[in-house]
């Protein structure tokens, strides 16, 4: 009996100790946001290879794997907290084989941080970051009752010299079994953003049911300040041109993007031609 009496209280002891939680934390500081600002760095140069090991004041604030060609930061670029003042910004770059190619550097320029969260567009090798201010919200609305999500549009296309502006450009989109063209943002000048984020209204026009809120199969396209659809060349043996467009995009209701257009046009053929229609969550 004594032994039976032994192994209910073990089972009972080990049973207790099984439902006992330990706390896990980490070691964490409100940010002082009169000391440090917010930033972010996204590559915008019209040509590169991929990207790694980001420097800010000789501190390594990030490295991404290369092997797959990553460029930094991919579609999900972070804030880092920096002091106010001058920060020494470094970006490595390994070479880019594939047409148009190009040889391997290391960016390293500087940029003056104040109070705030920013956006830091690396568009030039030689030159020092495009800062953006980003808003602290989104617009105030029921974006899971309104079917909407909110997007802003950054412009940093080059004409084929990958040296001077494109101009103002216009994104519309085109939403899947539709012929018509929507203006997400007009008239965005280069190394600007559009001041505030547009309502995208998502319809689910697949009629999939039931529905995730969101909304695929979306085409997005250029157009210049006359109103024109951008002209991209269609291959690398002619001169041809054809309509650019940007397909298989996917937009989630109640999601807030930032979608940027970086890259150079073509001189004679898509040999030299690189055009990038990235995108990242802002918040």
């Amino acid at each position: 009996m004594k032994k039976i009496n032994f192994i209910l209280s073990a089972i009972l002891g080990l049973i207790c100790m099984s439902c006992q939680t330990n706390e896990i934390t980490f070691p964490m500081s409100t940010l002082d946001v009169n000391k440090f600002s917010e930033v972010r760095v996204v590559n915008a140069i019209p040509v590169t290879g991929s990207s790694d090991t980001l420097l800010i004041n000789g501190t390594n604030y990030s490295s991404v794997s290369t092997a797959l060609g990553s460029f930094y930061p991919g579609s999900s670029p972070k804030y880092f907290s920096v002091p106010f003042g001058i920060a020494n910004i470094s970006l490595r770059f390994t070479a880019k084989t594939t047409a148009p190619a190009v040889a391997a550097f290391n960016y390293a320029q500087s940029m003056t941080l104040v109070k705030g969260k920013w956006s830091a567009y690396i568009t030039n090798a030689s030159q020092s970051p495009v800062l953006l201010q980003d808003a602290d919200n989104v617009p105030v609305t029921d974006a899971w009752a309104d079917t909407v999500c909110f997007v802003k549009v950054a412009n940093f296309f080059y004409k084929a010299d990958g040296v001077t502006p494109f101009g103002k450009l216009t994104l519309k989109a085109q939403k899947n079994k539709s012929t018509v063209w929507e203006t997400v943002a007009s008239n965005i000048d280069f190394g600007t953003q559009s001041a505030d984020y547009y309502l995208y209204k998502l319809k689910n026009t697949g009629n999939v049911k039931p529905w995730s809120g969101t909304e695929t199969n979306i085409t997005f396209a250029l157009f210049d300040s006359n109103g024109v659809q951008y002209q991209q060349f269609s291959s690398a043996t002619t001169s041809a041109k054809g309509a650019y467009s940007n397909t298989l995009w996917s937009l989630g209701k109640g999601r807030a993007y930032v979608i940027y257009i970086n890259g150079k046009e073509g001189t004679t053929n898509n040999t030299d031609q690189f055009i990038r229609l990235g995108s990242y969550l802002p918040l």
